[in-house]
Formats: structure tokens, C-alpha cells, sequence
């Protein structure tokens, strides 16, 4: 019985997210084929995103003349297959889905980041030690997603194997609450709502690796030639909205939370799993297509130097000449 109410309540407010996400993605995309919009922006639908949700609630696009639309994508992966098509202008990503196009010869380029870390891994039963979990039955979202990575660094530092099941994250709350599998690898904030659903935080990816990527601002070559006055605008949008996030981490849960249609204080608690920041450190951006060639997502070596472009954050005075 208890199982039944926990999949019930899952359930229900999954599908109260899907049918969000499923609006907004049609409401923009009709509204950008009617208004011809400047801008279209591929978003995750989900706190890594945070950044731009509040630069949108704030203004701080309307204010640098910027006229934006969005799509929003339940995963990185879909996100960055979208982007491999052109069906945008900008995407806030995951590092991993995007270096996956990149490898495949998609010519686009990580002009800043928007945070680091933002993993977790998520039980459904309270653990003493991982080892007991050895060959269980694990959901990922697909190979070279952060949380597929996730899954492949903790086997390697525990020693341990898992049944890797590919599954969407939304529904993948719903399949570890439910005991359909025992580990669930998820981004923010579905590790947050799994744990408040009754699940169990055993790993974070800042345990495994300090300086993780996690979320960048991606463009194709030919926009970031075309239209670098509009990227370099984009940029400094989002580095605005991110100090207000750190000014005012109260104020952006309930923003964020509004545009994710879940509760403050789900938001509040997963904010605090991700580090926001514009900056890039290209040191950890080649450790993590190193991992990517190394576990099998990538099939070649990648030199980031032509996939990481400073220029923009260099222009705006936010790194270092």
C-alpha cells in the first residue's frame, strides 16, 4: 500500500511537470514561428538553468535590447541533439551531450559556463555501504550525459558494477521511488525531489570530482561570427543574474521555482547542490572529454581547444587576459 500512495504521488506530479514542459515548448515554438523572434534559446527544464530563468523574470535580457524565446527539453541529450540541428540560436546545456555533437563534427563551441556540479546518485533504501549495490539495477539518462559519467566514476571508485537502465530523469524518480531499481543517477533538482520523496543521497558529484562541469552557454561557429554583439550580451545577462542568485538565493528559488512549476523550498535545497558561475576552466573541460573517450561515449580523443571559446568572457573583463 505504501509503495502504491509513493507511486501515485510520483506519478501525479510528474505528469504535472510533463504537461509544462510539453506547454511551454509548444507556446514558444508557436509564438517564434508567428513574431519572428531574434533569439531562440534550447533550456533544460531544470535548475541548471537557473540562471536564466531569473535573467528572464528580472529583465535582464529586455534590458540589453534582447528579444529571447525559448524551448525547453526534459534532457541534456535531447537539448544538444536540437542544437546539432540548428533548431536554435543559443543553448544553456550540459558539457557532456554537447561535447558528444562536437565529436560528431557539429561545429559548436562553449563560449561560458553556467555552474558546476548538480549530480547525484539517489537510493531507494538506506545503505551502509555502496558495495551492497553491486550489479543493481541503476537508471541514467545516455551515454556522455554528466549523470551517465557520474554513474561510470562511481564504479570506478567503489569497485563496484551496475545494471545501467537509460531513462529520462522524470521518470526516473518515478522507477527508483516505485522499487523498480534500486539507484537512480539524476541532475538537480530531481535528486532533491527523489530524496524528498523518500529517497536517499549516497553520492554527489562534488564527493568525486570538486571541479565537475556541468552547464555551459553554447553557440554554433557561424552565430557566434554572425552575431557575436548578441552572444556577448546573452553572456553578461546570465553573469548578472548569476550574482543575483548568490545575493539573493532566497528571492531566485521562488523564481525558479515558479518557472519549474515545483515548491521553494524543493528549489532552495537543490540550488545549494550547484555552484554558479560563468567561468571556465579549461583544464576540467579536457579531463571531461578525456572521461568521455575513456568510458566509450566519444569514439576519438578531443583537443578542447577549439571547443572552448574564452573571447567572450575575456571581452566582458570576467577572466583574465
Amino acid at each position: 500500500m505504501i509503495n502504491v500512495r509513493v507511486s501515485f504521488r510520483v506519478l501525479a506530479l510528474l505528469a504535472i511537470v510533463a504537461v509544462l514542459t510539453s506547454g511551454l515548448y509548444y507556446i514558444h515554438a508557436y509564438t517564434v514561428m508567428r513574431s519572428g523572434k531574434e533569439i531562440i534559446v534550447g533550456v533544460e527544464l531544470n535548475d541548471h538553468s537557473a540562471a536564466f530563468w531569473v535573467a528572464l523574470d528580472n529583465g535582464y535580457f529586455e534590458e540589453l535590447g534582447l528579444n529571447i524565446e525559448y524551448m525547453t527539453f526534459s534532457t541534456g541529450l535531447e537539448l544538444a541533439v536540437a542544437l546539432s540541428r540548428g533548431d536554435f540560436d543559443i543553448a544553456l546545456a550540459c558539457v557532456g551531450p554537447v561535447m558528444v555533437m562536437y565529436s560528431r563534427g557539429v561545429p559548436v563551441v562553449l563560449v561560458a559556463m553556467t555552474h558546476l556540479h548538480g549530480y547525484s546518485m539517489v537510493v531507494n533504501e538506506n545503505i551502509s555501504d555502496i558495495e551492497e549495490l553491486s550489479g543493481a539495477k541503476a537508471t541514467v539518462s545516455g551515454p556522455g550525459s554528466p549523470v551517465w559519467l557520474l554513474a561510470h566514476m562511481v564504479m570506478d571508485e567503489y569497485n563496484v558494477s551496475f545494471d545501467l537502465v537509460k531513462m529520462p530523469p522524470f521518470v526516473a524518480v518515478n522507477a527508483l521511488l516505485n522499487h523498480q531499481v534500486r539507484a537512480s543517477f539524476l541532475p538537480e533538482h530531481y535528486a532533491t525531489l527523489a530524496v524528498r520523496l523518500g529517497g536517499y543521497r549516497v553520492v554527489t558529484s562534488q564527493e568525486l570530482w570538486r571541479g565537475m562541469p556541468g552547464s555551459g552557454i553554447f553557440v554554433r561557429k557561424d552565430f557566434l561570427i554572425n552575431h557575436r554583439d548578441i552572444v556577448k550580451k546573452f553572456v553578461y545577462a546570465i553573469y548578472r543574474a548569476i550574482n543575483f542568485i548568490k545575493e539573493n538565493p532566497d528571492k531566485a528559488a521562488v523564481i525558479v521555482a515558479k518557472h519549474l512549476a515545483s515548491s521553494v523550498d524543493i528549489m532552495s535545497e537543490s540550488m545549494k547542490y550547484l555552484d554558479y558561475s560563468v567561468k571556465v576552466n579549461r583544464t576540467a573541460i579536457q579531463q571531461y572529454a578525456d572521461l568521455l573517450h575513456r568510458y566509450g561515449a566519444i569514439d576519438h580523443v578531443i583537443d578542447v581547444d577549439e571547443f572552448v571559446e574564452l573571447s567572450i568572457l575575456r571581452d566582458l573583463g570576467l577572466i583574465q587576459q
